[in-house]
């Protein structure tokens, strides 16, 4: 079971470095078309580490294994994804609302 965490946790490692990587090779081959927008394009590495996490915590809770079936599996990513986005939502919110009392 050690071994298989191991090879897990490596893997998504390599795996969402790799994929980090090829968005940060397309954000440079087209940034002329979103250099007025890269405010949205900068929290890409911090999201990729957070999907890296979530998907070793996954599998470290399934045993190394993906959930049972397809749809438990996308039941999972989906509800990772909501709570993700809310609390992605929330401190955002917090944090500009905050910045703006504190500026005042």
């Amino acid at each position: 079971m050690e071994q298989d965490v191991l090879k897990t946790n490596l893997l998504s490692i390599a795996v969402a470095g790799f994929l980090i990587m090829l968005v940060g090779v397309l954000l440079y081959f087209f940034r002329n078309e979103i250099s007025d927008n890269i405010r949205f394009f900068m929290p890409i590495p911090p999201l990729g580490v957070a999907a890296y996490i979530f998907v070793f915590n996954m599998y470290s809770y399934h045993g190394g294994n993906l959930p049972e079936g397809t749809w438990q599996t996308a039941k999972e990513i989906i509800f990772g994804i909501s709570i993700s986005v809310f609390a992605f939502s929330i401190f955002t919110i917090l944090l500009v609302f905050i910045i703006f009392l504190l500026r005042r």
